[in-house]
C-alpha cells in the first residue's frame, strides 16, 4: 500500500469479498474479513489524521524520515478494533454518536465484543450466518460505521 486512498479500497475490497463469502456460505472467512475492513478503515483515518499519507509503506524515505515513525508502526500493527478507534481519535465521538445512531450501536457489540483477529483459527462453523448477515448490513449501512469513519474529521 502506496497511499492513504490505497488502504482505503483495500477495506472496501476485504468487505466485498466478505460479502462473496458470505453468498457461498463461508461465514468464518467472511465474518473475520468484514471486521478486518473496519481494520483497515480505522488504521486510514489514523494516517489521516496524522497527516502521514501512509504509515505501512516501510520504503518510503519522506515518511521513514519522521522521526519515531518506527514506534508508530509497530502501535499500529495491532488488530485490537477498540485500540484503533481510540488511536485514530474518534472514540468519544463514537461513543456520543452510538447514543443517537442504533446502527453503530449494534455494531459496538459486534465489533468491540465479537470479533477479534483470532476469529479465524476458530473451526468451521464457528460464525454463524445470522451474525455474518447481520454484521454486513451493520457496515453497509448509509449510517453504519464505515460510513462514519470515512466522514469523521
Amino acid at each position: 500500500m502506496n497511499s492513504l486512498e490505497e488502504i482505503k479500497s483495500l477495506a472496501k475490497q476485504r468487505l466485498e469479498e466478505a460479502i462473496v463469502l458470505h453468498k457461498n456460505g463461508l461465514n468464518d472467512g467472511a465474518f473475520y474479513l468484514a471486521g478486518y475492513s473496519v481494520e483497515l478503515s480505522l488504521k486510514a483515518k489514523i494516517c489521516e489524521n496524522f497527516g502521514i499519507p501512509n504509515l505501512f509503506d516501510e520504503l518510503n524515505s519522506s515518511v521513514n524520515a519522521i522521526k519515531g515513525i518506527g514506534e508508530i508502526r509497530k502501535m499500529l500493527k495491532t488488530h485490537n478494533l477498540y485500540l484503533l478507534l481510540i488511536i485514530s481519535g474518534l472514540k468519544n465521538n463514537y461513543d456520543d454518536a452510538k447514543s443517537e445512531n442504533i446502527v453503530l450501536s449494534i455494531a459496538s457489540s459486534y465489533l468491540f465484543g465479537t470479533w477479534d483477529e483470532n476469529i479465524r483459527y476458530k473451526p468451521c462453523g464457528f460464525v454463524k450466518e445470522n451474525e455474518v448477515q447481520n454484521l454486513l448490513t451493520l457496515l453497509y449501512a448509509s449510517n453504519g460505521i464505515l460510513s462514519w469513519i470515512e466522514k469523521k474529521h
